[in-house]
């Protein structure tokens, strides 16, 4: 038991160490943060000892995304964070982290007033898609039953292993919890002027990007899947990619004729 105190003890010290490292860093970058519009561009300026000035075109800024927890909504705060149009050669992950514009703790009004800058308007959710239960599947089976069933196997067969049964209990109620907010978070709301994706378990994102921003688009499905008309969907942009799992195949069929429409009866420039 001492042991395991202890153990508890260190992962709450260490905890705490990258809070306080996090809340340093954050006061040290954005300082004094600041908007401003000058003409067509957007400049932010920030910083402790050395101020920082960039200078953003919104038409460079090809998926602007929001997000927020319970405790920041409590307090009237978000995260926004603009994603601009990378060249060279494809980039994933860490590597678009060059190309994305974090402006934390904003509030809603601040966040509407940004939005207009970038996007000209405030977007509106308008009609709603959202997945197929069969979403559920992969995660419950891969993140829950996988594990449980190789903890209880090693938990029969080890007397030291075997008291601690009783966590697999919660830890099954806890994952049910977590996937189950995520697939009711996992949604794509699609209007005349903008499409909206919204995920997460505790932060809750949205990210907003325009027709005319779309480079290609991606649709599939699983053989399996042809009975019941479920398949997927990837926007591909310039700063990344949108993907939106288990939807309906009909539906997403129909809209990207609604969106290829769109890019083809429009002139409108992505950049």
């Amino acid at each position: 038991m001492l042991t395991i105190v202890t153990i508890f003890i260190l992962i709450a010290c260490l905890l705490i160490v990258l809070l306080i490292i996090n809340l340093v860093r954050t006061f040290y970058k954005y300082f004094e943060l600041e908007i401003s519009e000058h003409k067509n561009t957007l400049l932010l300026s920030s910083g402790l000892i050395a101020k920082k000035n960039t200078l953003i075109s919104p038409n460079k800024v090809q998926i602007t995304k929001y997000s927020q927890n319970y405790f920041q909504k409590k307090m009237n705060m978000l995260n926004m964070s603009l994603k601009q149009a990378h060249f060279g050669q494809s980039k994933k992950g860490h590597e678009m982290q060059g190309n994305t514009l974090e402006i934390p703790g904003c509030n809603p009004g601040e966040r509407d007033e940004l939005l207009k800058m970038i996007l000209g308007q405030t977007p509106l959710k308008s009609k709603t898609f959202i997945p197929d239960w069969r979403f559920l599947n992969l995660p419950i089976f891969f993140k829950l039953i996988l594990p449980l069933v190789a903890f209880l196997i090693i938990a029969f067969n080890v007397p030291e292993v075997k008291p601690y049964i009783g966590v697999s209990i919660a830890y099954l109620i806890i994952g049910i919890l977590m996937i189950y907010i995520s697939y009711r978070r996992h949604q794509i709301s699609v209007s005349q002027d903008f499409i909206i994706k919204t995920s997460g378990i505790w932060d809750i994102s949205n990210e907003i990007v325009k027709p005319n921003k779309i480079q290609a688009i991606t649709t599939f499905q699983y053989p399996w899947h042809k009975g019941v008309d479920v398949g997927h969907l990837t926007l591909h942009t310039a700063a990344g990619q949108i993907h939106f799992k288990y939807g309906n195949y009909t539906e997403i069929k129909q809209l990207v004729n609604y969106w290829l429409y769109q890019v083809e009866r429009k002139n409108e420039n992505w950049m």
